[in-house]
């Protein structure tokens, strides 16, 4: 299938995409890139319990990218505020940058899978994740200023949305499990 758009579980460029499960966190726990152990830390958070947090929610959507057989990222979004909102997430092992071209070439469609759900899309990223924040940038987030802190930490609020307002307002307190 090519990935011109994403639609759920499926082969994309001959790389597995599946419903997440706890296997998948089981094994990501222990795996996870440093920046994404570190974003976890900042949210007071161990792996296991930031990456279970995407599966236990009701009305979330996470899913799996498997590389060799193997658990490679786990993302998602889950809805807040009256489903006008999806608080969009992702966690991943060293694995990942086996595929990054494909990697890249999805990641737009899967934003925008979510984004026909929710008016918009938001989290928070460490202010001095200047990888994830270029990535941000590259699947169309705008990062808000100034930081607010979590935990001692600077955080950037990351928005995208359908329309040209930001909902609630660019001051507020960041998204967190």
């Amino acid at each position: 299938m090519a990935l011109r758009e994403f639609s759920g579980e499926g082969i994309y460029d001959g790389y597995p995409i599946v419903k997440a499960n706890a296997s998948h966190v089981n094994h990501l726990q222990n795996n996870l890139r440093d920046s994404d152990v570190r974003e976890c830390i900042i949210h007071g958070a161990t792996p296991f319990r930031a990456l279970m947090a995407g599966l236990r929610e009701p009305k979330g959507e996470s899913y799996t990218v498997i590389v060799n057989r193997r658990p490679a990222l786990i993302f998602g979004c889950s809805p807040i505020c009256d489903n006008m909102i999806g608080k969009i997430w992702a966690l991943g092992s060293y694995d990942i940058n086996k595929i990054q071209r494909k990697f890249l070439k999805w990641c737009n469609p899967v934003v925008d899978y979510y984004q026909k759900q929710y008016y918009q899309l938001e989290n928070v990223v460490p202010a001095d994740h200047a990888h994830t924040l270029a990535w941000l940038d590259f699947v169309g987030f705008e990062i808000l200023d100034p930081p607010v802190m979590v935990n001692g930490f600077q955080v950037l609020r990351f928005v995208r949305c359908k329309g040209k307002e930001i909902l609630v307002n660019k001051e507020y307190s960041p998204v967190v499990s």
